[in-house]
């Protein structure tokens, strides 16, 4: 067997592995909460491995660990919040999540003061940075399992459909370079292929009973604007990591998935999209739509 065809299976098998996981989580929401905690532990370690100094790098992790702690009590606070039967519901996740970022900004403050860091105000931005783009949407997206299981699924077939066909359409008549200092090989026709052809998903779900009857989203223009904001704003996030694993001079972010790389490799498309997409279905359910 040849290096790029044993490559291209175990890269098959873990991709096949991970896609099992997040719909499992889907149909199983206390599973998906345990696996977005996970998730996230990965991820934010991951994360201080790219941007600490290589002498610090096991002290900016230990940093982390009230974020992971307190990452998993909040999805768990959510998981019993989540039903979104009443108003209060929904502002009382609002209100934790709020609560949530104003005391790591003070516990990663208050750990500066015990460091002799030249550029603190830099470290406590690289805290809060890896808050918002790693543990607050998996946990938005792991509370929004429990209401709209449906939708999630939807959301996850669109973003993988995106990167695919991007890809594709890249690979097949890619001319011209929409970011060649970041990703050089992703192109303006791949990632326009990847927009339509997402909306072409979009449309189809509207079609099928099984995603129609999500008690949510009815419309096709509603369909058509999830499908937008997942394909800009994956295409976006995919950027996002690819700076800063360029920045880093790191080809991936990590080894936990073979053929793959590691957390943030597989889910830089999910965690920039996940937040504006769970806004969206909180501003559709509070309009009443």
């Amino acid at each position: 067997m040849s290096p790029k065809t044993k490559n291209l299976l175990t890269r098959t098998a873990s991709g096949a592995v991970y896609i099992a996981l997040m719909i499992a989580g889907v149909f199983m929401p206390p599973f998906m909460a345990m696996l977005m905690c996970l998730v996230s532990v990965i991820g934010v370690y991951e994360f201080c491995e790219m941007t600490s100094g290589p002498l610090d790098r096991l002290s900016e992790a230990l940093m982390m660990l009230p974020a992971f702690m307190l990452g998993i009590c909040i999805i768990h606070i959510e998981m019993g919040l989540s039903s979104w039967t009443t108003p209060g519901t929904s502002v009382a996740v609002s209100l934790l999540m709020t609560f949530y970022v104003i005391f790591y900004v003070m516990v990663m403050s208050v750990a500066e003061l015990f460091r002799r860091r030249p550029c603190p105000i830099e470290q406590i931005g690289k805290g809060i940075f890896g808050l918002l783009w790693i543990v607050l949407p998996l946990g938005l997206l792991a509370a929004m399992t429990f209401p709209f299981p449906k939708l999630i699924l939807a959301f996850l077939l669109m973003i993988w459909g995106n990167d695919t066909f991007a890809y594709l359409g890249g690979s097949t008549y890619g001319k011209h370079k929409m970011f060649e200092r970041i990703s050089p090989k992703k192109t303006w026709e791949g990632t326009l292929t990847g927009v339509v052809m997402t909306v072409v998903m979009a449309v189809l779900f509207w079609k099928i009973p099984f995603f129609a009857d999500n008690g949510l989203l009815f419309s096709c223009p509603q369909w058509i604007i999830l499908a937008l904001l997942v394909s800009v704003f994956g295409t976006l996030g995919d950027l996002l990591e690819s700076l800063f694993k360029r920045n880093a001079g790191i080809k991936d972010s990590g080894k936990i998935m073979p053929g793959h790389g590691g957390i943030l490799d597989r889910f830089d498309s999910i965690l920039f999209s996940a937040t504006p997409v769970c806004i969206y279905f909180f501003l559709l359910y509070c309009s009443g739509f």
